[in-house]
């Protein structure tokens, strides 16, 4: 029975520090290659397809890689995908075409959507059923730390080094993991006759949704929030990354115990109130405290409702379609973050950053509409 309900096994936390560097490592290209095909000579629509083509592609190989997941088993896969992200990385360095960028960003995204998937997948099959909502969640806590540590890095080393030393250490991480990946043992679920691929999971498309309206307002931060702080007069935009990191790490003390205990209900809506209260901060700051003050509560809201909502998304899945819901649900993020990123900017180009986190709050008020009047009054996890 002990080994039933156990989580910290080594497997799982292999798992963990795979995917908390896998994002480290992955999106600390997300503000800094849009740069730098500026700087080869590119236009701003050929930068903004950076960031664009990565997240459709990744949707695509995500909705594959899920049905792959269940037939296959997660490992084969998580392997296959950081062999792409290696070539795809090396390549960075002798690319200095933009269409040759913009070609490597394809396979960038295939990687990734393979990748994520996968030990997404790995981890869902590793975490007792009774543990759900602790054991998703911490791997919740990977990919919220991953997003908000990779942009202090990679600010750090464009400013104190270049793009390639970027690369180096990106390669550097994907290597590692890949080696860390073989050493990982994943059960695979029982093989079901005759099942054919599914491109998503049904149960997995309201948690994904709700996802992808969540992940609007934080793709405007992750894309815009440097150039949101020259607007403002504010050099230091890397406080607020830190403040989401702290808050997200401090979310996982209590998140994933009350989900097993008391519900989603419990988590995720505090989780879309304090994302709320920290959009709108964020949209009045005049300096680094009240950035500071905005990450607070942004962090701590994004920390308890994403995983939640994934673990939500695992828990109404049959087991042998685990793969596919993971897929799915983070499919949701994917185009959410793409359409805080595309979408965004344009109420950027007319107003201005501020009005345009204003506007992503309507994202998260449907949010917290949607949530409640689908799962939000069931006091107990379905």
């Amino acid at each position: 029975m002990e080994n039933k309900t156990r989580l910290w096994t080594k497997d799982y936390v292999f798992l963990l520090l795979g995917s908390v560097l896998l994002y480290i490592g992955f999106m600390v290209f997300m503000p800094t290659l849009p740069a730098r095909i500026i700087e080869l000579g590119g236009t701003q629509m050929e930068a903004s397809l950076a960031v664009g083509l990565f997240s459709i592609v990744a949707l695509l190989m995500r909705a594959i890689a899920g049905s792959w997941n269940d037939k296959f088993g997660p490992k084969v896969l998580i392997i296959a995908g950081f062999l792409i992200l290696i070539l795809t990385t090396v390549n960075f360095y002798w690319s200095t075409a933009v269409a040759a960028l913009l070609m490597l960003r394809l396979f960038h995204g295939a990687g990734w959507g393979i990748g994520t998937t996968s030990i997404a997948t790995g981890v869902s099959k590793l975490v007792p059923p009774s543990r759900t909502g602790e054991g998703i969640g911490f791997y919740g806590l990977t990919t919220a730390l991953g997003m908000s540590l990779a942009p202090i890095i990679a600010i750090l080393i464009m400013n104190y080094f270049s793009f390639d030393v970027l690369v180096t250490f990106s390669l550097v991480l994907m290597v590692f993991i890949l080696l860390l990946m073989t050493q990982v043992k994943i059960p695979k679920s029982e093989k079901i006759v005759h099942q054919k691929m599914k491109l998503f999971e049904k149960t997995a498309l309201l948690p994904a949704g709700l996802c992808l309206l969540m992940a609007i307002p934080l793709g405007g931060i992750q894309t815009f929030m440097m150039v949101y702080g020259t607007e403002i007069g504010i050099s230091t935009t890397w406080v607020y990354f830190i403040g989401q990191a702290i808050m997200v790490l401090i979310s996982r003390l209590f998140a994933g115990r009350l989900y097993d205990t008391k519900g989603h209900r419990f988590v995720i809506i505090p989780g879309a109130l304090s994302m709320i209260v920290g959009i709108l901060i964020l949209s009045f700051a005049t300096g680094a405290i009240s950035l500071f003050v905005a990450s607070l509560f942004f962090g701590l809201g994004y920390g308890m409702a994403q995983p939640a909502l994934q673990a939500l998304a695992v828990d109404r899945a049959a087991p042998h379609n685990k793969g596919t819901a993971n897929g799915t649900f983070l499919s949701g993020m994917d185009i959410g973050m793409a359409v805080g990123s595309f979408g965004l900017s344009i109420v950027a180009t007319y107003y201005n950053y501020a009005i345009m986190y204003r506007t992503a709050i309507i994202a998260l008020v449907i949010f917290f509409v949607v949530y409640w009047l689908t799962l939000g009054r069931k006091v107990k996890n379905s």
